[in-house]
């Protein structure tokens, strides 16, 4: 048995995507995750393509700044406005 996802509660096995789409950063701001692109499944958490990393992915990447979200900093930071603006005008 895979280890189990703390947000969406499924095992995170093969092909099993988080159903959690949505990163709540620390003023509140809710922003939609950005799914795995490669064609391999992800190394760390086992999604396909198009599927969303479970929280704690090393391949997660971070809507605001693109970097690892795990490392980049801004899940411990207050999100400027002018940033949150210019990221929700890309959608």
């Amino acid at each position: 048995m895979s280890a189990i996802c703390k947000a969406c509660l499924q095992e995170m096995g093969p092909g099993k995507g988080c159903t959690v789409n949505e990163i709540i950063f620390p003023d509140r701001t809710i922003l939609k995750a950005i799914p795995h692109v490669d064609e391999e499944k992800c190394h760390d958490c086992n999604v396909h393509k198009g599927q969303f990393h479970h929280p704690g992915c090393d391949m997660e990447r971070c809507p605001l700044c693109g970097g690892q979200l795990i490392s980049c900093g801004c899940l411990s930071a207050p999100v400027p406005t002018d940033v949150v603006t210019q990221v929700t005008s890309r959608f």
